[in-house]
C-alpha cells in the first residue's frame, strides 16, 4: 500500500473503489475512534489528553505547534521550496484514462493548476461531446479535507455523490438527476461513502455507520426520492468484531454484501432482478475461513483460504449456501500467493506473489490455457482498475516500478497483446533517469531474509549519506514498486530512503504476515532495526533516520524505545503509538478486530506481549533522538490524543539533548489535506526536518 494513497478518483461507480476502502479504511488500522466517543479512563499520568474538549489539551496543541514553528525556522525556507518542488514536478493538468459502463465513458480530468478534478462523461457514440456531472472544485473550495465518492447507474440517469468535509469519514449522500441536472433535495447522514447503485438508478444500497463507534454497521436500501428515513435495513452486522461492505456483481446480477472481522468472512447477495428482495447467504461464516466473491456470468467465482492458507479460486452455482459445494478451480504455484482476482466474461484474471515479486495470469473458464502478463520482468507492482463490463474484452491494469512512472495498461483477451493506454509523466526538472533501486535482503538469526529496498540518486549509488528507514509491517499490506514523486525531493537533497518490508506485512505473501502479527509482533521491530543497522554494515549510511505512518508508528515507536542511539531523528505521521490504552477500551467494540493484529490485552499473554513492545507504555528513561509526530484532530483512525500523549511523555522521558516535537493540524483527519497539491504539505515538513536535523539547522 502507498503512504496514504487515497481511494483512486479513477474508478468507475467508486464501488470497487470502496471494497479498497472498506479494506484500507476499516481495518488498516483499527478505525480508532476520538476520544469524545469513549468513555474508557487510563491510569497514566497523560490520560487527561483523552478529553479533546479539554481546553488544557488544545492550548498544548497549539502551544507545540509554535513550538515546532519557532524550532524549524531555519529550515522553513527549505520546507517551502520542497512543497513547490513536488507541486510543480505534478502535471499542471491530467485526466484519467476513461472506462466505460452502460452507454457511457467516464473519467476525472484535472483543469490547469486545480486541486479537484470534474467527474465528466461522454455517450460512447459521441466521446468527444464531454459533460461535467460533478465539478469537485465547487464542493471542496473552503475545507483543508473533502473526500467525495460517486456512484452512477447503468442508463446514467442518476448520481449519487457522498461528501466527508471534516476528514472523520463521516459522509453525507447527495443525489444530482443526471437527465434534469438538478441537484435533489434528500440527504441522507451518517453513512461511509461505500454505496451501489441499481442498475435503473431508482434504488441505492448504502452501508451506514455506527453513531458511536463509526464501525460500518447496517446496509440501508432507499428509494430514490423518497424521505431518508424511510430507507430500510436489508443487513445488520450486530458482531462487533466485524464491519459490512457492499459492492456490485460486474453484470448487475447482484449486490454483494460482505461482511468481514479481518480473518473471517461472510457473502450475501441481493439479486439484479429482485433488487427490493431480502439478501441472500454464499456460506456462513466460520473460524478463520476468509472468502470474496464475484459472479462470472454463469456461476459464483470464490478466492478463498478454505484449505489453502495462499488462497485458491474456487466455483459454486448461485443457489449455493455451503463452502463444501464449492468447486475448485485453480490455485497458485507452490510458494506462491493469491493476491486478488478480476473475472470477466468465459475469464478469470490474477495477480499472485512469487518471493516478493507480483505477477499476473489469465485464466480461461473451461480450459487449461494460462498466460502470464507482466509487460517487465524487473521487480514492479501490478493492480487491477476499472474492470467495470462483465463483457469487456480485455482487463485493464496498472503498471509500475519504483523508478518509472505508472502505465495503464489493456491486456487483449483474444490476441494476448498488452496496448499502454497511458504513461504518467512528470513535469518540471525531474528526470527519472537520475535514479536508482537496489533490491536486498538483510539475513535474520531465524533464517528470514527481509526484503529492502534502497533509493537513491545514481551519482550517489555506493556512497555514504544520510539514511532514512522507511516502513509499515501490519495487517498484511505490502508497500509496493511505484515511483511516488515527494520521495525524490528528499533523495535530491543527500538522501537515499531504505523501504523495510518488514514481517506483519504482505510482501512474502500471507505468511510473512503471519510471522509479524500478535505474539510475534516484535519481529516486525527486530526486522526494522537489522535493515537499519545494515545500511551502515554496507557503507550506506553515515546517519540513519526513520520514518513511519498510521500503523508503522508501531515500528518507528518500538525502534527508538528499543535502539535510540541508532537513529539521529525520526518523524511518524498519525502514529498507532498508545497501544494498550486503545486496545483496552471497551467502550469502542472494534477494537476487537484489532485483537488479532496486536492481541487481546485480556489475555494475559497477550498483554506481556503487547507491553513487550508497545511505543508509549515502553517509554524509559534514556536518551531519546530527536522526533516529530504529526496528527490531526479529527483524526477517526489514530485518535489525536496517542501522537500528543506519546510526545509529552517521551520528552519527560528523555535524558539527552534529543528534542521531541508535535504538530496538529485542527480542519484535516487521517489522510490529511486532500488537494491535489495541498496533501504534500505535511510530507514536506516532514523532509524538511530531516534534512533541518541532518544540516545541524535544528537542535
Amino acid at each position: 500500500m502507498r503512504p496514504f494513497a487515497r481511494v483512486d478518483l479513477s474508478g468507475p461507480l467508486t464501488v470497487l473503489a470502496a471494497r479498497l476502502q472498506f479494506v484500507v479504511g476499516t481495518h488498516a488500522d483499527g478505525l480508532r475512534v476520538m476520544a469524545q466517543r469513549s468513555g474508557h479512563k487510563s491510569a497514566d499520568e497523560f490520560s487527561w489528553m483523552r478529553d479533546v474538549s479539554d481546553p488544557r489539551f488544545l492550548l498544548f496543541l497549539q502551544e507545540e505547534n509554535a513550538r515546532l514553528a519557532a524550532a524549524m525556522a531555519p529550515a522553513r525556507a527549505i520546507e517551502q521550496e520542497i512543497f513547490e518542488e513536488i507541486a510543480s514536478r505534478s502535471p499542471r493538468s491530467d485526466e484519467t484514462v476513461p472506462y466505460r459502463y452502460g452507454e457511457y465513458e467516464y473519467r476525472f480530468v484535472y483543469p490547469e493548476g486545480a486541486e479537484y478534478p470534474r467527474f465528466e462523461r461522454a455517450h460512447s457514440r459521441i466521446p468527444e461531446a464531454r459533460e461535467t456531472i460533478l465539478d469537485y472544485a465547487a464542493i471542496a473550495a473552503s475545507h483543508a479535507s473533502c473526500d467525495i465518492q460517486v456512484c452512477v447507474d447503468r442508463r446514467s440517469s442518476l448520481l449519487a455523490f457522498a461528501i466527508d468535509v471534516t476528514g472523520e469519514r463521516l459522509y453525507t449522500i447527495r443525489f444530482k438527476d443526471l437527465t434534469t441536472g438538478a441537484v435533489l433535495p434528500q440527504a441522507i447522514s451518517g453513512a461511509s461513502g461505500n454505496m451501489v447503485l441499481s442498475k435503473d438508478g431508482e434504488v441505492l444500497f448504502y452501508t451506514e455507520l455506527d453513531s458511536q463507534t463509526l464501525r460500518w454497521r447496517r446496509v440501508k436500501r432507499y428509494r430514490i426520492g423518497a424521505a431518508p428515513e424511510s430507507a430500510e435495513t436489508v443487513y445488520d452486522e450486530t458482531d462487533e468484531a466485524f464491519s459490512c461492505s457492499i459492492y456490485p456483481a460486474k453484470g448487475d446480477d447482484f449486490v454483494f454484501i460482505r461482511s468481514s472481522s479481518g480473518d473471517e468472512d461472510e457473502v450475501r447477495f441481493v439479486p439484479g432482478d429482485d433488487i427490493l428482495g431480502p439478501a441472500r447467504l454464499v456460506a456462513p461464516r466460520r473460524p478463520k475461513c476468509e472468502y470474496e466473491v464475484q459472479f462470472d456470468g454463469v456461476a459464483f467465482v470464490i478466492r478463498t483460504n478454505d484449505d489453502a492458507p495462499d488462497f485458491r479460486l474456487m466455483r459454486a452455482s448461485r443457489a449455493v449456501e455451503e463452502t463444501h459445494a464449492w468447486r475448485p478451480f485453480w490455485a497458485p504455484d507452490p510458494g506462491s500467493y493469491l493476491e486478488d482476482f478480476e473475472v470477466l466474461q468465459g475469464t478469470v484474471a490474477v495477480t499472485e506473489r512469487v518471493d516478493g515479486a507480483m505477477r499476473g495470469r489469465i485464466i480461461s473458464i473451461g480450459s487449461e490455457i494460462e498466460r502470464e502478463f507482466p509487460p517487465s520482468r524487473e521487480p514492479a507492482s501490478i493492480a487491477f482498475k476499472d474492470n467495470v463490463e462483465l463483457d469487456a474484452r480485455a482487463v485493464r491494469f496498472e503498471w509500475a516500478t519504483y523508478t518509472d512512472f505508472p502505465r495503464i495498461c489493456e491486456l487483449d483477451l483474444v490476441s494476448g497483446e498488452t496496448r499502454v493506454l497511458k504513461h504518467e509523466k512528470a513535469a518540471g526538472n525531474f528526470d527519472q533517469n537520475d535514479y536508482a533501486a537496489e533490491e536486498h535482503r538483510v539475513d535474520r538469526p531465524d533464517g528470514a531474509r527481509v526484503p529492502l529496498t534502497i533509493l537513491s540518486r545514481k551519482s550517489d549509488c555506493g556512497q555514504p549519506g544520510p539514511t532514512l528507514v522507511y516502513g509499515y509491517g501490519a495487517y498484511g499490506f505490502s508497500i509496493d514498486p511505484y515511483l511516488w514523486l515527494p520521495r525524490f525531493s528528499l533523495i535530491d537533497r543527500g538522501f537515499r530512503i531504505a523501504i523495510a518490508h518488514v514481517r506483519g506485512g504482505g510482501e512474502l505473501g500471507r505468511v510473512w504476515h503471519k510471522a509479524g502479527r500478535r505474539r510475534t509482533k516484535t519481529t516486525s521491530i527486530a526486522d526494522f532495526i537489522a535493515c537499519a543497522e545494515y545500511t551502515r554494515e554496507i557503507g550506506l549510511a553515515s546517519s540513519i533516520y526513520a520514518m513511519g505512518e498510521s500503523a508503522g508508528g508501531v515500528l518507528v515507536g518500538g525502534a527508538l524505545n528499543a535502539r535510540p542511539d541508532l537513529f539521529r531523528a525520526a518523524v511518524t505521521i498519525a502514529p498507532f503509538v498508545d497501544l494498550l490504552n486503545s486496545l483496552s477500551d471497551p467502550t469502542i467494540p472494534l477494537t476487537t478486530t484489532d485483537y488479532d493484529e496486536w492481541g487481546d490485552p485480556n489475555d494475559p499473554i497477550d498483554r506481556r506481549c503487547i507491553l513487550s513492545y508497545a511505543p508509549y507504555e515502553k517509554l524509559q528513561p534514556q536518551p531519546y533522538p530527536h522526533v516529530l509526530a504529526l496528527a490531526r484532530l479529527h483524526d477517526t483512525q489514530v485518535a489525536v490524543w496517542e501522537p500528543a500523549k506519546w510526545i509529552a511523555r517521551m520528552r519527560t522521558m528523555s535524558t539527552g539533548s534529543g528534542m521531541q516535537f508535535l504538530k496538529t493540524e485542527f480542519d484535516t483527519g487521517h489522510m490529511g489535506r486532500s488537494g491535489r497539491y495541498e496533501q504534500f504539505r505535511d510530507i514536506a515538513t516532514a523532509y524538511a526536518f530531516l534534512i533541518g536535523i541532518e544540516r545541524s539547522l535544528i537542535g
